[in-house]
C-alpha cells in the first residue's frame, strides 16, 4: 500500500514543547479547531476546502490538516499557507505550524474505516436497502457520487483508526458498531467489457453462494472495482438471505486478529468464529505476503469454509500467480477455483463515470472538458476524482465555467508538481519480487536462465516504462553496454510476439511473457499514480 504522503516544512517540536503542550492539545475539539480555521480563511473557502474534505488533527505542536488528494494539498500551500500556520498558532501557540497530509480514506468517503470484520450479526440494525453509492469512493466501475460524506473526525488526538483493526483486537471486537458504514450493490455498478466477467462471477455467488466458483478470486489495479464487488456481493446475500452469516474484512485486519488471537491465547475462540462462517469476503489478500503463520491459518479457515458449504470470495492487485511470497497451498488453492480479471477502462467508460461523478458537483463543465478528464485519468476513479476536485475548486474560486482550456490548465500544473516517476530500481524490486531472486543476483554476471530471463524483462520494463537510455539501463544492471539493452529488448519483444510461455521455477510457470509483463507494467503504473 502506498503510505500517505505529508508535507512539513517545519522543524519537530522539542520534548519540552511536547509536554507542555500535552494538556492543551488534549482540550481542543474538532469543532474548535474547525471553528479556527473558518475564521483564518473565509467561509467560502472552508464550506469549500475543509468542510467535507478534510479532517483536522492536534498533535504537539503542529494542526494536521489530512485531505484526500495530491491535487488539493498542493492547492491548499499554495492557497492558505498563511492563514493555516495563523490557525495553529492560535491554537496551539506561537511555535505552532500547521502539516497537510494525504488520508487515501477521504477521497474514498467511509471505504476503509470498517476493516475490522463486519458479520451478518452486526448488520442486523441496517437496512440493506441503504447499501450502495454512499460509502467509499466510487470504483472505476461505479456511479456513486463523488463527494465523500465527511470522515468522523474525533476529539483532538485523531480518530480511531479501524483500518488496521484494533490496536488490541480481540475476536469479540469482530462485531463493529451498527451504522458506520453502507455498502454499496450491484445497482450502482458501471458495467463494462473490462469487469463483466468479474462482475457476472459475483452476481452468481451472491444468488447461489457456496454453489460454483468457489472460492472466487478477483484481481485489478487500484481504483478498479474490486472492493466494489466485494460490497455488492455482501449486500445482496444480506437482502436475500437474512439469516446468513456474512463477514467482509482485509487480509490485514484478518492478520491483526490472529495475531491478538495468538498473544491472548485466545485462538480456539478465533478459529471458531472465522471457520463457522457462511461467506468469507477478503480484500486485499496481497497484503499476506511474506506472513507464514497467518498464510497457513488463512488457508485452513478457507478449506474449512469450502467443506462446510459456504463461499469464500478473495481480491488483490495481481493474479495468484504473482503471489510470490504466499505459500504454493494457497495460491493453488485460489487457482482451483474461479480467477477473473477487472482490467483497465476504455475511453468510453471512463467518460460514463466522469460525467456521472461531475453531476454531483457544483461547477459547471463544458462537454469537451469532461471528455479531457476522461482521456487523460484512465488508471483509477481516484485520479478522476482528484481531477474533478480541483476544477470543481477553480470553478468555485473564479466562477468560471470550466472549458477545455482551464481543464488543461489546472490540471497541467498540478499533474506536473504530483506526478511521481517509474525509476529504475522500481523495475528492479517489482521483479525481485515476481521472481523470487535477489537484487545481487539481477546485476551479477551469471547467464543461468532463472537469473537471465528476469534480467532481460527487467531491462525491457526500464526501457519501457521509465526515461532511462539504454546506456543507463546496462550500467545499473551489472555494467552492462547499451547494446546487451538493445539485444534484451529485441529478444523479449519477440517472445511477446511468438506468444511464448514462461518456464521459470517460479509461480508466474505457465503463463505466457506477454501476460506476465502486462501484470507487471500495471503494478508499475499504480507506483506512478
Amino acid at each position: 500500500m502506498t503510505q500517505p504522503a505529508g508535507h512539513d516544512d517545519f522543524e519537530t517540536p522539542t520534548e519540552e514543547n511536547r509536554h507542555a503542550r500535552a494538556d492543551e492539545t488534549d482540550s481542543l475539539t474538532s469543532e474548535r479547531i474547525l471553528q479556527t480555521i473558518r475564521m483564518s480563511v473565509g467561509e467560502q473557502n472552508f464550506q469549500h476546502w475543509f468542510q467535507k474534505r478534510a479532517r483536522v488533527q492536534a498533535c504537539d505542536d503542529h494542526l494536521v490538516i489530512y485531505v484526500p488528494n495530491p491535487f488539493i494539498l498542493n492547492w491548499l500551500l499554495k492557497r492558505f499557507r498563511t492563514p493555516l500556520n495563523r490557525a495553529a498558532q492560535q491554537l496551539l501557540g506561537p511555535s505552532a505550524q500547521c502539516r497537510l497530509e494525504i488520508d487515501g480514506s477521504l477521497m474514498q468517503g467511509d471505504h476503509q474505516q470498517d476493516d475490522t470484520g463486519r458479520t451478518s450479526e452486526s448488520e442486523s440494525q441496517e437496512s440493506p436497502g441503504e447499501a450502495g453509492g454512499d460509502g467509499a469512493a466510487p470504483s472505476i466501475h461505479s456511479a456513486a457520487r463523488l463527494t465523500p460524506r465527511p470522515a468522523v473526525v474525533n476529539d483532538v488526538g485523531g480518530r480511531q483508526s479501524p483500518d488496521n483493526g484494533p490496536a488490541n483486537p480481540s475476536v469479540n471486537d469482530l462485531t463493529p458498531l451498527a451504522g458506520r458504514r453502507r455498502f454499496r450493490s450491484f445497482d450502482s455498478l458501471v458495467e463494462s467489457d473490462s469487469n463483466g466477467m468479474a462482475v457476472l462471477a459475483a452476481r452468481q455467488v451472491a444468488s447461489h453462494p457456496g454453489q460454483r466458483y468457489n472460492p472466487l478470486y478477483v484481481f485489478g489495479s487500484t481504483g478498479t472495482g474490486k472492493t466494489h464487488l466485494l460490497e455488492a456481493i455482501y449486500t445482496e446475500i444480506r437482502r436475500t438471505r437474512r439469516n446468513a452469516n456474512v463477514m467482509y474484512l482485509t487480509s490485514e485486519a484478518f492478520t491483526n486478529y490472529f495475531t491478538s488471537a495468538l498473544s491472548g491465547r485466545t485462538v480456539p475462540s478465533f478459529r471458531q468464529r472465522f471457520r463457522n462462517v457462511d461467506v468469507l469476503l477478503v480484500d486485499n489478500i496481497e497484503f499476506l505476503d511474506n506472513k507464514r503463520a497467518t498464510q497457513e491459518e488463512f488457508l485452513h479457515t478457507i478449506v474449512q469454509i469450502i467443506e462446510n458449504g459456504g463461499q469464500v470470495v478473495v481480491t488483490s492487485d495481481r493474479h495468484p500467480r504473482m503471489l510470490t511470497k504466499h505459500r504454493e497451498e494457497l495460491t493453488t488453492r485460489f487457482m482451483s477455483g474461479l480467477v477473473c480479471r477487472i482490467e483497465a477502462p476504455d475511453e468510453e467508460l471512463c467518460v460514463r463515470v466522469v460525467q456521472l461523478l461531475a453531476m454531483q458537483l457544483n461547477a459547471s463543465f463544458a462537454d469537451d472538458a469532461l471528455l479531457y478528464v476522461a482521456r487523460k485519468c484512465k488508471r483509477s476513479v481516484r485520479e478522476i476524482q482528484g481531477a474533478l476536485n480541483s476544477l470543481d475548486g477553480h470553478f468555485a474560486l473564479t466562477r468560471r465555467k470550466i472549458t477545455v482550456n482551464v481543464a488543461r490548465e489546472v490540471l497541467g500544473d498540478l499533474a506536473r508538481e504530483c506526478r511521481r516517476l517509474v525509476r529504475i530500481n522500481d523495475v528492479e524490486r517489482i521483479i525481485c519480487e515476481a521472481f523470487g531472486i535477489t537484487a545481487s543476483e539481477l546485476r551479477s554476471r551469471t547467464r543461468r536462465q532463472a537469473i537471465a530471463c528476469p534480467r532481460a524483462l527487467a531491462m525491457f520494463l526500464a526501457r519501457k516504462c521509465t526515461q532511462s537510455a539504454y546506456r543507463e539501463i546496462g550500467l545499473y544492471f551489472g555494467g552492462r553496454d547499451h547494446s546487451t539493452v538493445v539485444a534484451a529488448e529485441k529478444r523479449v519483444q519477440q517472445w511477446i510476439d511468438t506468444g511464448d510461455i514462461l518456464r521459470l521455477p517460479s509461480s508466474c510457470t505457465g503463463t505466457t511473457i506477454g501476460e506476465v509483463l502486462e501484470q507487471l507494467e500495471e503494478r508499475l503504473m499504480t507506483l506512478a499514480s
